[in-house]
């Protein structure tokens, strides 16, 4: 119950991902953290509730009057209360996506009194009478629940803003679902980054918040929502009515400055640092594809702020320079035994010119390296090809032996683990034996001390032996371990092993604590440093190539935002060029649409698009470990930079997260293996809430009237290219581009779109924005 409140502090969690913390702390599963936190708690309650009821029956049907009238105390009572809220907030939680938001959120708001019920629970008439004294529960959790408290008043009061409409759209697909897409002007405080989402409240509809992923890009002017709606009742659905409402004969929003949106946020963790990556596969499975497309929007809104061939030679010259960092460092790592056994030569004249020389060759042994370590994939694809046993037994020796020596780092990980865990140990007996000094037996201090000089033996060879000697926090190990040894020498010879004061457990638990965390820390180390930051000479960081990926059992759901992909493919196609805008992004589009006629019907309206005559429109399923793998060879034949860091960002259902997740550690194996693990690649999964099953409640009737759908999607074409073309860098691409847009027409969905007329005011709030 004490971490519960941490883990909804949703402010301090969006804070700590952007910061170094992030990198200890997993921020990005905290919203799993908080669940399972939950499910634990109530199996507790549960199972302590049924073994009471157990040991105290049976006694009470033996005769025991005095275990009969327990069950009629005050701290049962409160027993009672307590397992019941457990029940119905553990039951509504558990069947989210089958009630009402609202009804969901109310009453998982009785936590609260869920905790002032706990608090009176161990204050009972026993309590109060002296009768006995018991361990009050309010001390675990009321430090933890007023900062939640405090997280969540600062975030009603520094981030909640009041915003309008910029341009909206009610849509109603072929198959009768509908969807609502907002664009509000974007407040000049509201700061986001792609994964993250905003609550939003329209005080016209009712006053409750609702959480939504932003689509919209970082930069851009505006946020955007994709709200699709569930149930004749919903407030999704009540959302769409207003939307609809608020269109004119022309299709232009007349009255919308009677419509108020409130935004709070942006809460939650980002997609990953993307500024440490030079090349992203992002996928998006279903209406996770909002949070996805934000970071294509920010991606393609960068290159367009660029001259292609100037990006090009940057590009060549970053990787060239990212290659002498790395050939440099290499030269000058090392652990702090390795560096008495070689003399101590960091530093010294010889090492600098030999590292000289490297950096002088670079080139030559960038092109080899990656061809050596290529060689060995191929011969793993060629293998059933081979025909000679002979070449069959020596290509299989090759691979027997680097894997095995590709599975030490794997190995060696898990066994660090140990002296983690044993640090763990002794922290947590340390803290409870000084606790309870009576009743501590024999040779319970003695192995309080063995544990304790035993973990830091340990950790001193750790960083001895495994710890670079080139950064500063090794040397601090070397301090923390100085430290340690002079405290053991005065805990042995003042005998306070067992009998620790105030002080001197503050001493045992940082210096353990800290020892332990780099433990951990070393352990679950798995890639090398990027060295793409210290490489980019202007400060402006943009990946080298972005992939972007959605897989969708829904045609007509393609159908509602394909459209808005599709302009931003044509701009930078506009202004790159299509033979190097497929050279920094990518995009693949997965329908796995079992109804047939929806699928034809969107292959009609898709045929004349530029991205469907590419190719990247695909009516199957997709193979995910075969793009996993094909990815990593791209990085493997680039020739150009030796070391190369990818994100594979994924956001949908938990299911395939996990799936995926596995593909990314045989693709790692598989790395290691082929001797090419300075291609690293890092996963980073966010998934919100859970998948709802759409009921006939969700069929809407559509329009029959197909020239007033021709005639909104117009307007909806129009809206796009008014702001299209507020940016100045889309402002110089031409006609050429315009009659890209307009020509691509999308009549499976009814779109009845809002558009905001240009007053003074809206010039103003615009200026210089741009559609992403």
């Amino acid at each position: 119950m004490a971490l519960i409140p941490l883990t909804m502090s949703k402010l301090s969690i969006g804070a700590g991902a952007s910061s170094v913390i992030n990198k200890f702390v997993p921020f990005d599963r905290m919203m799993r953290i908080h669940i399972h936190l939950g499910y634990t708690m109530i199996s507790i309650v549960v199972l302590a509730t049924g073994f009471f009821f157990g040991f105290f029956g049976i006694l009470c049907a033996d005769g025991e009057a005095a275990f009969c009238s327990k069950f009629t105390s005050e701290i049962m009572i409160t027993g009672y209360c307590i397992l019941g809220f457990m029940l119905v907030i553990g039951g509504t939680s558990y069947f989210r996506d089958r009630i009402p938001y609202e009804l969901f959120y109310a009453i998982h708001h009785l936590v609260f009194l869920l905790y002032a019920i706990t608090a009176a629970h161990t204050f009972d008439n026993v309590q109060r009478n002296n009768g006995r004294e018991r361990s009050q529960t309010f001390k675990w959790y009321s430090a933890t629940l007023l900062y939640y408290f405090c997280d969540r008043a600062a975030m009603y009061m520094n981030h909640r803003y009041f915003t309008s409409l910029a341009a909206s759209s009610a849509v109603t697909s072929s198959q009768g679902t509908r969807m609502a897409i907002l664009k509000l002007h974007r407040p000049t405080l509201f700061k986001f980054e792609p994964g993250q989402y905003a609550f939003l409240r329209v005080p016209e509809i009712d006053r409750h918040w609702h959480p939504f992923s932003i689509a919209s890009g970082p930069e851009s002017d505006y946020l955007e929502f994709y709200i699709e709606v569930y149930g004749e009742k919903s407030w999704t659905n009540k959302l769409w009515i207003l939307i609809d409402s608020l269109k004119d004969k022309d299709g232009f929003c007349r009255n919308n400055g009677n419509v108020k949106f409130e935004v709070k946020g942006p809460y939650g963790t980002s997609m990953g640092e993307t500024d440490m990556f030079s090349h992203a596969l992002v996928i998006g499975s279903g209406t996770g594809v909002v949070p996805i497309l934000s970071m294509f929007k920010r991606h393609v809104r960068q290159l367009l702020r660029l001259d292609p061939s100037l990006f090009f030679e940057e590009k060549l010259r970053r990787n060239q320079k990212i290659n002498k960092l790395y050939y440099n460092s290499n030269a000058s790592s090392g652990s702090i035994y390795q560096s008495f056994t070689t003399g101590g030569g960091i530093g010294t004249e010889n090492c600098l010119r030999k590292r000289e020389v490297t950096t002088e060759h670079e080139g030559d042994s960038s092109s080899r390296l990656p061809t050596t370590r290529f060689s060995l994939s191929a011969t793993i694809r060629d293998l059933p090809t081979l025909q000679s046993d002979s070449k069959w037994a020596a290509s299989l020796q090759e691979i027997k032996l680097r894997s095995m020596k590709a599975q030490i780092p794997i190995y060696m990980g898990v066994i660090l683990l140990i002296p983690s865990s044993l640090g763990v140990c002794m922290i947590g007996l340390t803290l409870s034996w000084n606790t309870i000094p009576n009743l501590l037996l024999d040779g319970m201090e003695n192995f309080l001390k063995g544990g304790t000089v035993l973990f830091q033996i340990i950790f001193t060879s750790i960083v001895l032996f495994l710890h670079n000697r080139s950064e500063l926090l090794t040397f601090l190990d070397v301090v923390v371990i100085l430290i340690s040894a002079l405290a053991d020498w005065f805990w042995f010879a003042k005998g306070r092993w067992t009998h620790f004061q105030t002080a001197d457990m503050i001493y045992y638990l940082l210096l353990m604590g800290y020892m332990t965390l780099r433990c951990s820390h070393t352990a679950l180390r798995t890639s090398e440093k990027s060295w793409r930051k210290e490489a980019t000479s202007d400060g402006f960081h943009v990946m080298d190539k972005l992939h972007f990926i959605w897989i969708t059992r829904s045609a007509h759901l393609v159908s509602q935002i394909l459209p808005e992909i599709i302009d931003i493919w044509d701009a930078l196609c506009s202004s790159w060029g299509p033979e190097a805008a497929v050279k920094v992004c990518k995009i693949t589009i997965y329908v796995t649409d079992t109804e047939n006629e929806a699928c034809c019907a969107l292959k009609k309206e898709l045929r004349g698009s530029s991205l469907y005559k590419a190719g990247a429109i695909q009516f199957r399923r997709p193979d995910l470990a075969g793009i996993v793998q094909e990815h990593t060879f791209e990085r493997m034949r680039d020739t150009s930079c030796v070391h190369s860091n990818s994100l594979l960002a994924f956001c949908g259902s938990p299911r395939l997260a996990s799936s995926l997740h596995g593909i990314k550690i045989a693709n790692d194996v598989s790395a290691y293996i082929t001797g090419n693990k300075l291609h690293q690649m890092e996963f980073c999964a966010e998934s919100y809430g859970t998948v709802r099953p759409r009921s006939k409640s969700d069929i809407y009737p559509i329009s029959d009237e197909p020239e007033k759908d021709a005639e909104d999607d117009r307007a909806l074409s129009s809206l796009r290219l008014n702001i299209l073309y507020e940016d100045s860098d889309l402002r110089n691409s031409g006609t050429s581009e315009v009659g890209n847009i307009q020509g691509t027409h999308f009549s499976t969905s009814s779109r009845r779109s809002c558009i905001v007329p240009h007053s003074d005011e809206s010039i103003d709030a615009t200026q210089g924005s741009y559609y992403l």
